[in-house]
């Protein structure tokens, strides 16, 4: 498994891995999870559609695979429901258990799980590698290499197997137990003789998780490598992304660092890299995704922007051109949110910082926050601003404030919320008064467990809260770096998931705080702890709501592509604007970053060197990057794509010693 910070080269890395383990007698399969695809664009061929494609030039001994997000959801959807196509929804709220079931089965509680949590369907995906490897056609692949998405992204995925399979497993258990409950029930599933069919699908896709679960933690068969470049930002991400790991249990033991500048060659990267900008340009000046926004170019600078002397300069850069319309966005004093948002590695986070500074500059109280997992805005800050709370930017009197949501903390704020002291475990968990079997359930642990992706959309909420709170009130520009591109899909999806979950969670509260006394005391909860929890869950389905309307609002919103110019970070900007527009999300501009000019070539690439120094002697000094094996690749001075140039690359970075 290959992952990282976004834009450091994963894909090349993992496709050039792939053929040189191929071209040594390795079967090798090759997979994309991350779900905005650059795989089929650096093998120069499609592999998408959900299925192990053979690789063009490898005589059979190289597949490609693309996980087919939409078909994974799918399938889950189908494993949900039953013949008679009504959904599992409708099993759950036919529990048999007398008057308040009837009101029960009101609710559909199965809903729930008709829509799944977002990231679901990357780990459904990644199962149905391992069910195509039980294939006999797909068994004899003796090396298998996931292509990640980036470094918050990862992390989740890590943990969603655990989420999904506390939900599987009561579902699993549940449909069983109602099986022992009533012969109308045994017979409402086909009898009491036949095999639940429903039943083996949850199974089957129970194990299937349970297998990726295992192959992320096997430290005989499995192995992550990170992947960086030579950055500072990058660097300290990679330390986050090995303490996690290491905390995880995952095995990991090399430490490839991609982009190495290497000595006495200016002029050739230099040259090679401006023809290949104009190419990247030229198409996106075509595509019918973008070709009718408002296109910025930023320069390369010869430094890492770091610090809020080097973002000023930065943005004098980017946005005080006439093709930023930087008047537009300054218009109004009611406040206005502006999301950034594009491929790993781009310098979203550095796009967003320098915006910000300029919204400041002209006047407007604003306010600078991260909602990436894997956050790099105090780095690019040069100064904390973690903690969860707005933090006045240190180095200027400018009135900007900078904020990094704790994603962990977000998460427990969900728990403290649902569970207002756990009283709403207490309520389904004491639904087993009806039946010891089904009390051993402990449906409460479904709500104990926030689903992956949660923590960035609580995040936001705050965001919302912060804005609207008296001490804050005054912010009339909030700019917000988000996470990379299928993160920020995942992220539109998820305020529906849990606004409907929120509704189902209110339901049952609110049927059981109207039930009688005797009903009330049966669920050991007083009517006015009742009255308590239904406000919490109210106050959050309001917040989650003000997120999915603010997504959509052109009057107060807009999302600001950051791209730079090659051309698979310009076939992904083109999906997602494509998404944004489906979505009916406002977007005017797209930034086109770390563009190169043909008078500073010298100077860029010393400058570079220096600094590839400096980010590598951080690399010797950490007590626990250094344990690792460090592979260096060097930087190439053309986009690494298509068999013959992958070959190339990996024989220079995946060396026999």
């Amino acid at each position: 498994m290959l992952g990282g910070k976004g834009g450091v080269g994963k894909t090349s890395m993992a496709a050039s891995l792939a053929l040189r383990w191929c071209d040594q007698g390795h079967p090798t399969l090759v997979v994309s999870t991350d779900p905005a695809h650059s795989l089929s664009d650096s093998l120069a061929q499609d592999v998408s559609g959900g299925s192990p494609v053979e690789v063009e030039g490898t005589d059979g001994m190289l597949y490609g695979m693309e996980v087919d997000p939409i078909e994974a959801r799918e399938e889950f959807r189908r494993v949900m429901r039953k013949d008679d196509g009504k959904g599992m929804q409708d099993f759950m709220g036919s529990f048999g258990l007398g008057g308040l079931a009837k009101q029960l089965e009101e609710l559909k509680l199965g809903e729930l799980l008709d829509t799944p949590p977002p990231g679901f369907d990357e780990v459904v995906a990644l199962s149905r590698v391992f069910k195509f490897l039980e294939d006999e056609k797909y068994r004899r692949f003796t090396r298998i290499i996931f292509d990640t998405a980036p470094t918050g992204h990862t992390l989740r995925l890590l943990s969603l197997p655990d989420f999904i399979d506390v939900g599987i497993g009561k579902l699993f258990k549940l449909r069983r137990i109602v099986g022992k409950i009533t012969g109308a029930i045994k017979g409402f599933f086909g009898g009491q003789n036949e095999v639940d069919p429903a039943e083996q699908q949850l199974e089957n896709l129970k194990r299937r998780l349970e297998k990726v679960r295992e192959v992320f933690h096997d430290p005989v068969n499995s192995e992550f490598m990170i992947v960086c470049i030579p950055t500072v930002m990058a660097i300290n991400e990679s330390r986050r992304l090995l303490h996690s790991l290491n905390k995880e249990g995952v095995p990991v033991h090399t430490l490839v660092i991609n982009q190495m500048v290497p000595p006495n060659k200016a002029e050739q990267f230099f040259n090679m890299r401006r023809k290949d900008q104009e190419r990247s340009i030229a198409i996106l000046r075509e595509d019918p995704e973008l070709k009718s926004l408002y296109i910025i170019q930023a320069p390369l600078l010869d430094l890492e922007v770091r610090g809020v002397g080097a973002l000023q300069y930065f943005g004098d850069q980017v946005w005080k051109t006439e093709e930023a319309h930087l008047d537009e966005m300054l218009q109004g004093k009611e406040r206005k949110y502006f999301f950034v948002s594009g491929k790993g590695g781009v310098g979203k986070t550095s796009l967003s910082s320098s915006l910000a500074l300029e919204f400041a500059k002209e006047g407007h109280q604003t306010l600078l926050v991260s909602t990436d997992p894997a956050h790099s805005l105090s780095d690019s800050l040069a100064e904390f601003v973690g903690g969860g709370k707005p933090v006045p930017v240190a180095g200027t009197d400018l009135p900007i404030f900078g904020m990094e949501i704790d994603p962990e903390e977000a998460a427990d704020n969900f728990k403290a919320f649902v569970g207002q002291s756990k009283r709403v475990g207490k309520i389904l968990d004491n639904l087993g008064s009806f039946s010891a079997e089904l009390k051993e359930l402990k449906l409460g642990e479904l709500l104990e467990t926030a689903p992956p992706g949660l923590d960035e959309a609580v995040a936001i909420a705050r965001v919302i809260d912060f804005a609207e709170s008296e001490d804050y009130a005054r912010f009339s520009r909030i700019v917000i770096d988000t996470a990379p591109t299928g993160h920020t899909l995942r992220l539109l999806t998820l305020p529906e998931f849990l606004d409907a979950s929120l509704e189902k969670i209110l339901s049952l509260r609110k049927k059981v705080a109207s039930a009688s006394s005797t009903i009330q005391s049966l669920f050991g909860v007083s009517p006015e702890e009742q009255q308590e929890a239904i406000k919490s869950l109210e106050s959050l389905q309001r917040q989650v709501r003000m997120v999915g309307d603010l997504f959509r609002n052109v009057d107060a919103t807009e999302f600001i592509i950051a791209t730079i110019p090659t051309s698979m970070a310009t076939s992904e900007s083109s999906r997602l604007a494509k998404t944004l527009h489906k979505e009916g999300i406002p977007l005017k501009r797209i930034v086109v970053n770390q563009t190169v000019s043909e008078d500073n070539a010298e100077t860029f690439y010393n400058m570079k060197r220096n600094d590839q120094e400096r980010s590598m002697d951080i690399v010797r000094k950490d007590t626990d990057l250094n344990k690792l094996t460090i592979i260096q690749a060097e930087l190439l001075d053309l986009e690494v794509r298509g068999v013959p140039g992958l070959r190339y690359f990996g024989g220079q970075v995946w060396k026999d010693e």
